[in-house]
């Protein structure tokens, strides 16, 4: 990949951000940490925790998020649920990074669709015939899509929502703003690392983000940043950001 002298601006949380900026340099970029959101827990963990109690009773867990892994075996845990409780039930995990965050818990991921978007999930499941009366969990974020939900209960599952963490605005120091405008990347992982960028940048930002290279992870996060007017340069067909730092060094070293 070629980065080279590149400043690319990471719009993740902090707790994400040490990994990109690995990927980053070793594509010969200059990363510019910039967090727009924090990672924080529910305000309550009871629905989790009545899930957590009749863990037993579900056929499948689908997990949609790094961060819902994360979130939801800690709480785990600290409730004293054995991690191991969830090697007995079915697990399907949106894209790569989620389904490593399972196997590095030591359990078995069975499905892992073909493209990392809700859709697929849906796709993946009704190809095995998994849906009809299964009882499926879905741990995730507070504020998030509802295609999968809808579709699962469409198809007739019956479906548990339970949210495990919440994505909040983050506070970004304002001397980093500066170095934020003298970028030449800026990547957005999700809707509301773009939306929070837009507040803290301000409203025009999506103007002179013309004269850059603005990198959305899918098309969920590029739909969110059409609607705000910001232009779109590069939407990887892997929705990984090792995939998003692979289409935006084809852009930049395209003739």
């Amino acid at each position: 990949m070629g980065l080279k002298g590149k400043r690319v601006v990471i719009t993740r949380s902090l707790e994400q951000a040490e990994e990109t900026v690995s990927l980053v340099k070793a594509a010969g970029g200059i990363p510019v940490v910039f967090p727009t959101i924090e990672i924080v827990p529910p305000t309550t963990w009871e629905p989790v925790d009545r899930a957590l109690s009749g863990l037993g009773s579900y056929h499948w867990v689908i997990f949609t998020s790094v961060n819902g892994v994360r979130f939801f075996t800690k709480r785990m845990k600290e409730t004293g649920v054995p991690i191991s409780r969830l090697g007995s039930l079915r697990l399907c995990a949106i894209g790569p990074a989620t389904s490593k965050a399972l196997e590095d818990l030591g359990l078995k991921v069975d499905i892992l669709p073909k493209e990392f978007v809700a859709e697929s999930v849906l796709e993946a499941l009704k190809e095995q015939g998994e849906i009809e009366e299964a009882k499926i969990l879905l741990p995730r974020a507070e504020v998030a899509r509802n295609t999968l939900p809808n579709g699962l209960k469409k198809a007739g599952a019956l479906v548990d929502v339970v949210t495990v963490y919440r994505t909040v605005r983050a506070n970004p120091p304002e001397e980093l703003k500066r170095e934020v405008l003298l970028s030449d990347v800026f990547t957005f992982s999700s809707p509301s690392t773009l939306v929070n960028f837009l507040e803290i940048m301000g409203m025009d930002a999506k103007n002179w983000l013309k004269d850059k290279v603005v990198a959305c992870i899918g098309p969920v996060t590029k739909a969110k940043a059409e609607e705000f007017g910001v232009p779109v340069h590069v939407v990887p067909s892997e929705y990984t950001f090792n995939g998003l730092l692979r289409a935006v060094s084809q852009r930049l070293n395209s003739p």
